[in-house]
């Protein structure tokens, strides 16, 4: 595979990356305005996905459905960590 084929499958992994982690990348890169790495978002997607306060009143009201969505997009961010760092770096690039 050359450059150009993977540039292609890059950008249509991209284009299919689910809207709330282009959305929380994105929040992520511009409330720290400069360069980031990629194990900082890592480390604040997973903050905001396992916030304990947040988890706390989800049991407090037997309201599962958090625990469900928190539990998915956690498993999605473990297996897609190469594609959070391909979305991260198309972001700074068109800063």
């Amino acid at each position: 595979m050359d450059q150009k084929e993977f540039e292609i499958i890059i950008n249509k992994a991209i284009e299919n990356a689910p809207e709330w982690l282009l959305t929380d990348i994105e929040k992520i890169a511009e409330k720290e305005n400069h360069f980031v790495r990629v194990s900082f978002v890592v480390s604040q997607l997973y903050q905001q996905y396992t916030s304990m306060l947040t988890h706390m009143f989800s049991s407090m009201t037997n309201d599962t459905e958090w625990y469900t969505i928190s539990y998915e997009r956690l498993n999605f961010i473990d297996n897609n960590l190469d594609l959070i760092g391909y979305i991260l770096h198309k972001i700074q690039k068109d800063k």
